[in-house]
């Protein structure tokens, strides 16, 4: 009989920060609510950052300005470090510092936003994309359980 095991259905998310830092640990399953409140404090960050880069664009060129930071941006982590390069060092502080404040709360804290932050830069940002990857788009194990996987007979076989 086929059986569903929700301890065995996805992996743990499991993180080490060893040996850059002595930290490692499992991120509570988010819930509903966490992953809701991240998802709009990612749209709302990266609306803010559009923002900033069409007035520094506008202000550099005294004309309205380039979108830095395109519509369809904003899934990935990585492609919104990438468009904050073009922008003042104080604004990528600040994108920094906020974008680590939203991944600790979607973690429940463990990782905490000061330890995300003691990360170098490259290392958070592999991170951010992982945990994005597998809360939004966890693999299921095969058999989702503990279920046997049954072999069928090609109707081709004859």
């Amino acid at each position: 009989m086929a059986k569903f095991n929700a301890a065995t259905v996805v992996e743990a998310l499991e993180w080490t920060f060893e040996p850059l830092l002595p930290a490692k640990g499992t991120i509570r399953e988010p819930t509903d609510d966490q992953i809701v409140k991240f998802l709009t404090e990612v749209k709302a960050l990266v609306a803010r950052l559009r923002d900033k880069a069409r007035q520094r664009a506008a202000d550099a060129a005294g004309e309205p300005g380039t979108d830095l930071v395109p519509a369809g941006s904003g899934r990935d982590p990585a492609d919104l470090v990438a468009a904050i390069e073009e922008l003042d060092p104080s604004v990528v502080g600040e994108f920094h510092q906020e974008l680590a404040g939203i991944f600790g709360e979607l973690c429940s804290g463990e990782p905490s936003r000061e330890l995300l932050l003691q990360l170098p830069m490259r290392i958070r940002v592999v991170f951010y994309s992982w945990l994005r990857e597998q809360v939004m788009n966890p693999e299921a194990a095969p058999g989702a359980g503990n279920a046997q996987v049954t072999t069928l007979r090609s109707a081709a076989a004859g």
